[in-house]
């Protein structure tokens, strides 16, 4: 793909910088990285939104910097969606790449309470559920918890055809989830 104006390609988002998730909770904006995964830990982003015109991040980090970095030991997966459950952060994890591979959602225990910048081993995040993976389709891409607060919906991009069940229709997957 080339720019408009300069005719140049326009880089990719491979090796950089690739916001994917978003959760929002009262003032406070979490933005997960799907990329770059650095020596394995995936990031989270924090910001805290002011109450008067316009969404300018406040002081909420160290120093008083305008965001909050979060580091999750993945398994050198990174951050596909985000979402609330409770008090904690459910976070769906796959390859920072168009790659086949494992995607699969983990558990930020207390992630709406936290004050502060977390560094998170894989011993500190739970994993729920590892969700389904094929060969060029069935990429897990999105996540939603249900109206009955113990179950997830995942969405998959490039849905295999057997997901495919009308010309505007697809099969979501629906997963129990820990309390």
């Amino acid at each position: 793909m080339q720019s408009s104006t300069t005719g140049r390609p326009i880089p990719g988002k491979d090796n950089g910088i690739d916001c994917e998730g978003l959760a929002v909770a009262g003032d406070r904006v979490f933005i997960g990285l799907r990329g770059p995964v650095l020596r394995g830990w995936a990031m989270i982003i924090e910001l805290q939104v002011g109450g008067g015109p316009g969404l300018e991040p406040q002081p909420i980090g160290p120093g008083n910097r305008r965001y909050r970095k979060h580091f999750l030991r993945l398994h050198g997966l990174g951050v596909r969606d985000l979402c609330r459950h409770g008090r904690d952060m459910l976070v769906l994890a796959g390859p920072t790449m168009e790659l086949d591979g494992r995607a699969a959602v983990f558990r930020w225990r207390g992630a709406l309470t936290s004050q502060a910048e977390a560094v998170l081993p894989k011993d500190d995040l739970h994993c729920e559920f590892d969700a389904p993976f094929g060969e060029d389709e069935d990429h897990a891409e999105g996540i939603t918890v249900l109206d009955d607060d113990r179950s997830a919906l995942v969405l998959y991009g490039t849905p295999s055809g057997k997901r495919k069940t009308g010309r505007h229709a697809i099969k979501a997957d629906v997963f129990r989830l820990s309390t």
